[in-house]
C-alpha cells in the first residue's frame, strides 16, 4: 500500500478526510486521492467536493466515496509530457502517475516543476578549464561558484525543474570534487557518474552508459549558464522528428565597410555596412539513443563529429535558437560576466 499525505483509503469518512486536510501544511496541496487496499486510485477529493457533498445531504460520517470525483486527472508515463503541460497550464497542482491498473506510482507536484520531459540527461564535466587558470588550478571548471553554488549545480537544478529524473555526469579531471559534492548535496536525486579513464571528447562518453531509461537523451556542457526552456527545445525536437537537435545562439557580425557584389570585375550592387547573423553551437543537444551507434567506442569523439556523421548518413539534424540567456563560461572574462549577470537572470 502506497502511503502519502495525499492518499486516503476508500473506507474512511468525510470527517477523517477533513482532519487529514487540516493537518496539512500551508505549502501542501489540499487534495486527497482515494485508493483501495491494492493502492489503486478510484477517485479524488478536494475541500470543495466535501462542501458540495454536505450541501447535497452527505454527513461527516458518510464515506469519502460519496463525495469523490471519479474522473480525476492522471498520467501513466512521462511520454504524456504534452498532457502534463496542459494540466500545469490549467493550474492543476498535483497529478498522480499510475500504472495500467491505476495503482499509484508517485505524485507529480506541478507547483515545483516547469514541465516534465521524458529524457535522460548527460552533463559533460570532464574538461580541464585551461583558459580559466588560475581559477582552475585547484578546482575543476564546473565547480567554480556562481551566487554561492557551483556552475554545474545551476544546470542540475534547471534539469530537475523540468522533471528530468535520470542525470549522468561525465567526469575526468579532478573528478573527486564533483562526485563528492553531488554525493553530499543531492542525496535524493538519481545522479550517476560516467568516469572517463581518458578524455573522450564532448560526446564520446555516452558509449559508457548501458542503462538508459528513455529513448531520448539531452546532453549539455557543464560550463554554460543558461535559462533555456528545455520543454520548448524538446517539443521542437519531437515535432521535427529529428535524430539530433542542437541548441544555438545568435552571433551578429557588423561589417564597417561597404560590400561589393561582383562578377569578374563588374560591380552588380553595393551593400553599405551590412550585418550578418549566424547560428552558433551552444553546447546543448537532444538526440535519439539510436544515433549512439554512430559514436565510436574507446576514443575521443566530439559532438561536431556526430553532427557531421549524421548529416552524412542523411539523418535529420536541426537547430533550436535559444531565446533566453546563454553564456559559455570558458574564460576569465565570461566568468566575471556570469557572476554579474546571474543576479538578473530569471530561472
Amino acid at each position: 500500500m502506497t502511503k502519502s499525505k495525499n492518499t486516503i483509503l476508500y473506507n474512511k469518512t468525510i470527517r477523517y478526510a477533513l482532519e487529514k486536510m487540516v493537518n496539512m501544511s500551508s505549502r501542501e496541496v489540499l487534495i486527497l486521492f482515494v485508493v483501495d487496499t491494492n493502492a489503486k486510485i478510484v477517485g479524488s477529493i478536494t475541500d470543495g467536493d466535501i462542501r458540495r457533498g454536505l450541501l447535497k445531504g452527505a454527513t461527516l460520517d458518510s464515506s469519502v466515496t460519496e463525495v469523490m470525483k471519479k474522473d480525476f486527472k492522471y498520467i501513466k508515463n512521462f511520454e504524456d509530457y504534452q498532457k502534463i503541460n496542459e494540466y500545469k497550464n490549467a493550474n492543476l497542482k498535483i497529478v498522480p502517475q499510475v500504472d495500467d491498473d491505476f495503482r499509484l506510482i508517485e505524485f507529480i507536484d506541478l507547483t515545483k516543476l516547469k514541465a516534465v520531459i521524458p529524457v535522460d540527461a548527460v552533463i559533460m564535466a570532464g574538461g580541464k578549464g585551461v583558459r580559466l587558470k588560475p581559477y582552475t588550478n585547484d578546482t575543476p571548471k564546473p565547480m567554480l561558484e556562481l551566487a554561492g553554488k557551483p556552475i554545474i549545480a545551476h544546470n542540475v537544478d534547471r534539469l530537475l525543474s523540468f522533471g528530468i529524473k535520470n542525470i549522468y555526469i561525465s567526469v575526468n579531471h579532478m573528478k573527486d570534487q564533483i562526485i563528492n559534492y553531488f554525493s553530499e548535496n543531492y542525496k535524493n536525486v538519481n545522479i550517476k557518474f560516467i568516469e572517463e579513464t581518458s578524455p573522450l571528447g564532448t560526446i564520446g562518453s555516452l558509449t559508457l552508459v548501458n542503462d538508459w531509461q528513455n529513448n531520448d537523451i539531452l546532453v549539455m556542457n557543464a560550463d554554460v549558464l543558461t535559462n533555456i526552456d528545455f520543454y520548448d527545445f524538446f517539443v521542437n525536437y519531437k515535432n521535427y522528428k529529428d535524430s539530433m537537435s542542437i541548441a544555438t545562439f545568435n552571433i551578429r557580425i557588423n561589417i564597417p565597410y561597404g560590400i561589393l557584389d561582383t562578377t569578374d570585375k563588374k560591380i552588380n550592387s553595393l551593400i553599405e555596412k551590412p550585418s550578418f547573423t549566424y547560428y552558433s553551437n551552444a553546447g546543448i543537444y537532444l538526440l535519439n539513443k539510436d544515433v549512439l551507434k554512430f559514436i565510436p567506442k574507446n576514443r575521443k569523439f566530439d559532438s561536431t563529429e556526430l553532427m557531421e556523421k549524421l548529416i552524412e548518413e542523411n539523418k535529420k539534424v536541426s537547430h533550436f535558437p535559444i531565446r533566453g540567456y546563454w553564456l559559455d563560461i570558458g574564460n576569465a572574462q565570461n566568468y566575471a560576466k556570469a557572476q554579474d549577470d546571474i543576479r538578473f537572470i530569471k530561472f
